[in-house]
């Protein structure tokens, strides 16, 4: 009898979410998270667990805040990443090409 091959588990959000803030927490960069509320703060990933995070000013900060992850929306890097694009061939755009708008009924 042949086993069935089971195929790997996609990681659970859970697990994406704790490395993100791994992510933040180890490279130190600021990040700005926002609150459902409409609310920014601004810090440093201090520390996560399951249900709070720890955003600081300093990496050395001695109150730092204390924030619900039931009330974060989005978390975001304060500063942009840097990109380096090269510069590749020209490609010319296509001619215009009309695109079909069907003709709506008139009204009486």
């Amino acid at each position: 009898m042949k086993k069935k091959e089971i195929p790997p588990r996609p990681p659970s959000r859970r697990q994406l979410q704790s490395q993100q803030f791994a992510a933040y927490r180890l490279s130190e960069a600021p990040v700005i998270v926002h609150l459902s509320n409409g609310a920014r703060l601004h810090g440093l990933v201090l520390a996560a667990d399951d249900f709070v995070l720890l955003l600081g000013r300093q990496p050395d900060d001695i109150q730092p805040t204390v924030v619900y992850k039931r009330a974060i929306c989005l978390i975001t890097p304060a500063t942009a990443p840097e990109l380096v694009v090269e510069a590749t061939e020209t490609v010319s755009a296509p001619e215009f090409v009309p695109i079909y708008i069907p003709r709506t009924r008139k009204r009486r």
